[in-house]
């Protein structure tokens, strides 16, 4: 998507949004309690599936494995089968001594790709079941169906290993129900490295769901697991869904949502609303002498990955000359751009511009004059630096202005991006002579004379009138230099949400033109 990002925090139109992980808890206590219920039961109390499950563990004395899922083709299960098949075949001292739980909840049944994994999955244990079985044993015991709460705690209390083993999940709390249910400790859970639980309970067996071969050893290494191990391995997992409950997750939500919520209105930066607009309307038609600073890139247009593409629509040139025509106001677009863009796309609205931060400015009904006594020696040294990094990083291109270099990374990939604008903007600091700026803009980095930026360009015209309303607007870091300069009483407005030491700020483009409107 190529927008801003500022560790766990995205930038997009003028919004803040803050990335962060939290993994869904489970209801601990209830899955525990009702784990306790089960284990004191009678053999009377019991239901039916406990009382079949009894009878195998009476008469083969055998491990039960526990495979549980949706019937969804991102579980793995054609994957687990075969798994449990190729076990078989390796393990035969095994035979008659451990049996596959599995229960497949319809899911999607009319859809016809879901009706195929229906077919296949009763194929495979239907191959199962034929290929080892014996008159006392059946490998696998197969339910496509929905459980109850009663019948599912029969299983996750009975079960000496749950294998879940999804393809893609983005958690899994099958995974966290098992753990809760052993209240003993014991127990062993084999889990899927693509699972998003195994991040939270890394002392499951983790495995690769697609490899077949490494599913069915972990078959083997499960139950062949020695108890005390267990124990050390489902305690520190226990502990873990235990202290990070559903409770915990949603008031641990809540809260970072709150969080972000006070933050922002605590803000000193304020957003500008219909009553805030209203008073700078009323303000604006009660002046005698108006001023207006607009900066164009991200502030009257929106960024294009192609800079010469990012023209003013018709919209914005109407705008502006409506403003232009109200008595005793005076526009000024102060940009980067170069004064050959400007000239191009302005210079017939007869209104003030200024160019490359400050270099250019051409007064109403006048010429372009330039800033004099610089110099642009530095170029020479530091080019090479920027040409470098350029061929290193496909995407960046250089800008060449009369005074400056600017090199968009806009249209690079953009982590990498990111990463080589630090390096970029490391080298580049060490090597700055006195009277050179290095500028850390939006997908930029842009050098400039130090004698050179908007706030003193923006003074320079303030001072010019006893102005008594002034508004500047701007998205970039060189218009921090014209919030800061201008006077106190004066409505700066920062495009985008962003750190500033502007007194307002509009999340977008569109919501400025909004504003300026008002001002017709």
């Amino acid at each position: 998507l190529n927008l801003d990002v500022n560790y766990n925090v995205i930038y997009h139109q003028g919004r803040e949004i803050e990335v962060n992980t939290f993994p869904m808890g489970i209801d601990f206590k209830k899955f525990e309690k009702a784990s306790y219920e089960n284990i004191q039961k009678s053999g009377l109390e019991s239901s039916e599936l406990k009382k079949q499950i009894n009878v195998h563990k009476l008469e083969n004395r055998g491990k039960l494995i526990l495979s549980i899922d949706r019937l969804d083709y991102t579980k793995g299960i054609i994957n687990r089968l075969l798994a449990f098949e190729r076990f078989l075949d390796n393990n035969i001292e095994y035979h008659d001594k451990v049996r596959l739980v599995m229960l497949a909840v319809p899911s999607r049944s009319e859809v016809s790709q879901y009706k195929i994994l229906k077919r296949q999955t009763d194929e495979v244990v239907g191959r199962i079941n034929g290929k080892f079985a014996t008159v006392n044993w059946t490998p696998v015991w197969y339910y496509y169906r929905s459980m109850d709460f009663e019948n599912l705690i029969d299983l996750y209390v009975s079960s000496d290993i749950a294998m879940i083993t999804p393809l893609r999940d983005g958690m899994n709390l099958v995974a966290k129900e098992y753990l809760a249910t052993r209240v003993n400790n014991d127990g062993v859970l084999i889990l899927s490295e693509l699972a998003g639980a195994s991040k939270e309970i890394p002392q499951a067996i983790v495995v690769n769901p697609f490899d077949i071969e490494e599913l069915a050893e972990s078959i083997k290494t499960a139950i062949e697991m020695p108890l005390k191990e267990q124990k050390e391995r489902n305690i520190i997992s226990r502990n873990r869904i235990e202290r990070y409950d559903i409770e915990k997750w949603s008031s641990s939500f809540m809260k970072s949502l709150k969080d972000h919520a006070f933050n922002l209105g605590a803000s000193k930066v304020k957003l500008i609303n219909s009553k805030i607009a209203k008073q700078i309307e009323t303000s604006y038609r009660n002046s005698n002498k108006k001023l207006l600073f607009l900066d164009y890139d991200g502030t009257l247009i929106n960024f294009h990955k192609n800079p010469e593409k990012a023209i003013p629509s018709i919209e914005v040139l109407k705008l502006i000359e409506k403003l232009k025509s109200n008595s005793n106001t005076d526009v000024v677009i102060i940009s980067g751009r170069s004064h050959l863009f400007m000239d191009k796309y302005f210079s017939s609205l007869n209104i003030i511009l200024i160019a490359e931060h400050g270099l250019f400015i051409k007064n109403k009904e006048d010429s372009w004059k330039k800033k004099k006594g610089l110099t642009i020696e530095w170029k020479e040294h530091l080019l090479p630096i920027l040409n470098t990094f350029t061929d290193n990083t496909p995407g960046t291109f250089i800008e060449h202005k009369t005074n400056s270099v600017v090199w968009h990374y806009r249209k690079a990939d953009p982590e990498l991006g990111k990463t080589r604008s630090i390096e970029l903007k490391t080298v580049l600091q060490s090597l700055l002579p006195n009277g050179l700026s290095l500028l850390d803009g939006n997908k930029i980095i842009e050098l400039v004379s130090s004698d050179v930026n908007k706030g003193v360009a923006a003074l320079d015209i303030s001072n010019k009138k006893k102005y008594d309303f002034i508004l500047a607007a701007g998205d970039d870091v060189p218009d921090e230099n014209m919030f800061t300069s201008l006077p106190e009483n004066s409505y700066t407005i920062k495009i985008g949400k962003k750190k500033t030491s502007a007194n307002y700020f509009l999340r977008k483009t569109e919501d400025l033109i909004k504003l300026l409107s008002l001002l017709e």
